[in-house]
Order: structure tokens, then C-alpha cells, then sequence
């Protein structure tokens, strides 16, 4: 049975959340002072007052992330609908944006990226939750049923429902995989100006891994013929990525939602050609925080909602998976000529975010592919991605200061190939990737470029 609901607990959970946050800014106040504008309450109701702000870029694309996700789990967790967490999620936004940051301008990156990518990571979040509350082996791991599920964990027990209480497993597919693997990277950077960072890098580092997949759809993949539209969020993926090496670390966040679309299968018995196919309407999110050396990296993205396409096709042991996305796409970028620039222009009073944090905001469009080939137990599998990225300029935070405001641009192209062997005791499995990233920026009369090289050998867990 659907979950009562209970909008004031919601609505209650959503106040707390905001509370701590208002309460760390408080505690913050000798940074945060920097940014108080003191716009009129007047001038806050118009569009003269919405700015990109100059937080950190770790604030900005991660904890606002972070913030949104929670404030869509809280209210999934409660009972309210797909579309009604989202509505939440928005409003909660709002009411920080509005009220209890009324020292401030509007931040439009905030606004957008709250309530944007807390979708996706939050909708999985909630899924996952459910898995660890609702299965009954899961529902055993109580550490990662009072963390990763914890608002589920709560109301649950509010409400008087023992974990997996249900009379069944919940009817869902699902995926979890945690993993290390040790890497040799490679770094080569140039630039068309001497005066800009230059050279070759090369490093060793540790990875952990934690990705999951779920599908909400009864009978998924298992055998039979049927057809059905969706339409709130039942195919859910996300993961999580932490570097460590001698030159630095990094964290990597990344999820997407199908918000709605149409879903088909034919998977016969004993091995006959079974074939399922998706087309539907997604929404991702994407954060990659990287210092290593010569290899500098900083993306928080923003997935619009754009066209999606699954296939699954198998016969005889041989299977094939293919998903396809496209976005246009809202963006934060590290600038990779900034510091050279400045060198270069010391009159000049450029944007305020590249200057005090060296990113800047954009627009722009990309479109991913991932392929895997199995038989068996050996699968090989490749993922492509490519962005393209340009400044958006006159929304700067002191934008009547700005003398030039410079134009940014950025390509972003990454490529991975695997080759995987499952079947191993405890459900493990070995890999070996390789992968190529390569990016080219452009910030005026500045160009750049920078590839990254990386052979990794992978030990995984599937959970």
C-alpha cells in the first residue's frame, strides 16, 4: 500500500533543514559578511537583484547538491509524491534564497542547482533508502540503513513499521557495486602563451567506488511481454567517486533520473533473441573536483531535462546494454588560464567570481553513450562524453564594477573502455580500464589544453 502522508512532518523536516543551515551561517558570519549586499525588499522582488554568487566551487556544486538532495529524500520519506518532493525542494530553495538570506542578492547558480540536481540524486537516494528498509536481507545492514536511508529509517519508525515488514522483496531491479582500483595517470598540459602553466605530469593513485542502479518497474528484464509509460522517476542511477595520490585528491558525483517516457520487452526463455527498449525524458547531475599536480579540474553540471534511450538486447548467453543521453546544460567551470590573465590585465576588473574563486558560470550542451558486451561472465564496455561550454556574462555579483567581463569557453571530451571478469568468489569481479580526458578551454585572448591518460586495474564487489 502507498505510504500515508504526512505534509506537515514534511514541511517540519524541510524547517529543520534550513534551521541548521541558518544556523551555520550565523556561526560563518565573518565569511559570509563578505557577500551581504543589503538589497531593499523592494528591489528583491524584481530581477535586478538576481546575481551568480562568489562561493566556493565545492559550495556551490556540491553542497548545494547536497542540500537539495536532502530536501527531496525528506519529503519522498514522508509519503509525498514524486512531483510533490519536487515542488517542495523548490519551494524550500526559494524560502532560503528569499527570506533567509535577505542580506543578499538572489544567487540564480543556487536557485538552479538547489532544487535541479537534488532531483536526480535525491529521487535515488529515496529508492535506495526503500531497498535498505524494505528487502529483507538489506534491511539487515542496519549501519547503512540509519545513514544512506536514514530519513526512511525515521518515519518508518515514527510511524510504527518494522523494517522489511512488506510480505515480499520490493518489486524493483537493482544494481550496487563498490570498488577500489590502483591507477597510472599521465598529465600533458599546453598552452599557445609561455606565460601560462605548462608541462607533463605523471602519478599513481587509489580509488574507491560506489555506484548503484535501480528500476521501478515490476518485471523488469524478467520474462514475459508487456508495455507502459512512467512518469516518476522509475529509473534511477548515481555514484560516487573518492582519489587519493601523493599529488593531490579528488571526489567525483554524478546521478540520473528518467522523470517519465516509454518502456517495452520481449525476453523469452532458454536462451531465445530477448530485446527491451526505453525512450523517455532525463535529468542528471554531474560534480568532478580534481588537483593533481599539472592536472587542475573543476565541473559542476547542471543536466536539463533532455531525450534518453535504453536497449537491452540478449541470445545465447551474449548481451548487449546501450544508454544514450543529450542535454542542454547549466554549468560551472575553474578557468584554466585565470591566473595568467590576471597577470596579464592588472587595470582590469574581470568577473568577481574568476577573480576570487576562478571558475565562472556558463551554458551549454552535451551528450553521452555507454556500451557494454557481455558473454557470460566477461563483458567489455566503453563510455563516451563530450560538453561544450560558454560564459554567460552581465549577472556578475558586482556587476557595475566590471570593466571587462571576460568571455570563457570550454570543450570537454572523456572516453572509457573496460574489460571486466565477474563470477568471482563473493560475488567480486576484476577489471582493467583505461580512460582518455581531454579538455580545451579558451578565456579571452588565452588558450589552453590539458589530456589526462589513466590505467587502472580494478577489484569490485557487487552487493
Amino acid at each position: 500500500p502507498a505510504p500515508e502522508k504526512h505534509y506537515w512532518r514534511a514541511a517540519l523536516a524541510e524547517a529543520m533543514s534550513l534551521a541548521g543551515g541558518t544556523a551555520w551561517y550565523w556561526i560563518d558570519r565573518e565569511r559570509q559578511v563578505a557577500d551581504w549586499d543589503f538589497p531593499s525588499w523592494t528591489d528583491r522582488l524584481t530581477t535586478d537583484v538576481m546575481r551568480y554568487d562568489n562561493n566556493p566551487f565545492h559550495v556551490n556544486f556540491a553542497w548545494h547538491a547536497a542540500n537539495g538532495t536532502g530536501f527531496h529524500f525528506w519529503a519522498r520519506a514522508n509519503g509525498l509524491s514524486f512531483l510533490e518532493s519536487v515542488g517542495m525542494g523548490a519551494l524550500t530553495s526559494l524560502t532560503w534564497e528569499y527570506a533567509l538570506e535577505y542580506r543578499e542578492k538572489v544567487s540564480v547558480n543556487d536557485l538552479i542547482f538547489t532544487t535541479g540536481t537534488g532531483i536526480s540524486f535525491g529521487e535515488f537516494m529515496h529508492v535506495l533508502g526503500r531497498y535498505l528498509n524494505e528487502d529483507p536481507e538489506a534491511a539487515e545492514w542496519t549501519a547503512a540503513r540509519w545513514t544512506a536511508g536514514f530519513p526512511l529509517a525515521l518515519t518508518r519508525a515514527l510511524d510504527g513499521r518494522r523494517p522489511a515488514s512488506l510480505a515480499s522483496k520490493p518489486d524493483f531491479w537493482h544494481q550496487l557495486h563498490l570498488a577500489y582500483d590502483f591507477a597510472s595517470s599521465d598529465v600533458t598540459r599546453e598552452a599557445e602563451q609561455a606565460s601560462d602553466l605548462q608541462g607533463d605530469d605523471d602519478y599513481f593513485m587509489h580509488t574507491l567506488h560506489l555506484d548503484g542502479r535501480f528500476v521501478r518497474l515490476p518485471g523488469y528484464l524478467q520474462v514475459g511481454q508487456w508495455s507502459r509509460f512512467f512518469h516518476t522517476a522509475e529509473f534511477t542511477q548515481a555514484s560516487v567517486e573518492v582519489s587519493l595520490s601523493g599529488k593531490g585528491d579528488a571526489v567525483r558525483l554524478s546521478s540520473d533520473a528518467i522523470l517519465l517516457g516509454w518502456y517495452s520487452q520481449n525476453i523469452a526463455e532458454d536462451g531465445a533473441l530477448s530485446k527491451a527498449g526505453m525512450l523517455g525524458v532525463s535529468t542528471a547531475y554531474d560534480y568532478r573536483r580534481e588537483e593533481f599536480g599539472l592536472w587542475d579540474d573543476k565541473v559542476g553540471v547542471f543536466h536539463f531535462p533532455g531525450p534518453a534511450a535504453n536497449l537491452h538486447l540478449s541470445w545465447q548467453g551474449v548481451s548487449l546494454e546501450a544508454r544514450a543521453r543529450a542535454y542542454a546544460d547549466f554549468a560551472g567551470l575553474n578557468a584554466m588560464s585565470n591566473e595568467a590573465w590576471n597577470a596579464a590585465h592588472p587595470a582590469e576588473q574581470g568577473k568577481a567570481i574568476l577573480r576570487k574563486q576562478g571558475y565562472y558560470y556558463g551554458y551549454g550542451a552535451s551528450a553521452s553513450l555507454f556500451a557494454e558486451l557481455r558473454y557470460r561472465d566477461l563483458s567489455l564496455g566503453t563510455r563516451l562524453q563530450g560538453g561544450r561550454y560558454f560564459s554567460d556574462e552581465g549577472l556578475d555579483r558586482i556587476q557595475e564594477e566590471v570593466t571587462l567581463d571576460q568571455k570563457s569557453s570550454d570543450e570537454l571530451r572523456d572516453a572509457e573502455l573496460w574489460l571486466r571478469l565477474d563470477g568471482l568468489p563473493y560475488h567480486s569481479y576484476l577489471a582493467a580500464r583505461v580512460s582518455l580526458r581531454e579538455r580545451t578551454a579558451t578565456l579571452e585572448e588565452f588558450e589552453s589544453s590539458a589530456t589526462l591518460t589513466r590505467f587502472a586495474l580494478q577489484l569490485g564487489l557487487a552487493l
